[in-house]
Formats: structure tokens, C-alpha cells, sequence
């Protein structure tokens, strides 16, 4: 596993061949969440953000960093990076770790 920023350990299950996700950049991303234990909480779940724009939990923002389009990439989590002690009610408790497996279908490069 590598470390990334804010501390997201990743690795990459396959590199893609499209353009790189960075900061500014819109990506379309479709993703598998489980709780540390291997809870499996959300499946094939999609969502499109902007780096850099805090639209979705900041771990998984900063795990997209670096993907190429068409990758995919096993995400580990820490609390401060996810949802912290507010948990999701019902899906997720407080202070939990997650581990994501995100495939990166679509990059937009950053608006100049």
C-alpha cells in the first residue's frame, strides 16, 4: 500500500490509460464501500465531483488523485478522513475506518 495525501493508503488493482485526475479536475467515478471489518455498506455506487470542490468524503477525493481513466484502486480510509464521529446513520457508525474499491470512468481537465 502507498500513502497518499492527507494520509489514504492505495493501491492500484489496474492502471488506466486515460487522462489524470488532479486537483480542478471533474471525475465520474463508480465505487464499492465496506466498513474496515469488511461490511460491505454501498455497491456500484456512481458519483461525479470536482477535485478540490469537497463534494464527497475527502478520502475519497484524495484517493482519485493520480488515477488515470479507466483505473481502479482499493482505498483505505481513516475516520478523519471519512465521516468522522457523525458516521452515517444506519450505514455507517462513527469513527469508522472504510476501504473503498473506486474505478475511475470519466475525466474533464481543469477549467483554465
Amino acid at each position: 500500500m502507498l500513502r497518499g495525501r492527507g494520509g489514504v493508503q492505495y493501491e492500484d488493482l489496474e492502471t488506466g490509460e486515460g487522462p489524470v485526475a488532479g486537483r480542478g479536475c471533474a471525475v465520474n467515478v463508480r465505487y464499492d464501500l465496506f466498513l474496515n471489518r469488511g461490511e460491505k455498506v454501498q455497491e456500484g455506487q456512481s458519483v461525479s465531483f470536482g477535485i478540490g470542490e469537497r463534494q464527497v468524503i475527502a478520502g475519497l477525493e484524495y484517493g482519485v488523485e493520480g488515477m488515470r481513466a479507466g483505473g481502479r484502486r482499493r482505498l483505505l480510509i481513516g475516520p478523519h478522513l471519512g465521516y468522522r464521529d457523525a458516521g452515517v446513520p444506519g450505514m455507517v457508525p462513527a469513527n469508522a475506518a472504510l476501504e473503498i474499491i473506486v474505478t475511475l470512468l470519466d475525466v474533464k481537465p481543469a477549467r483554465s
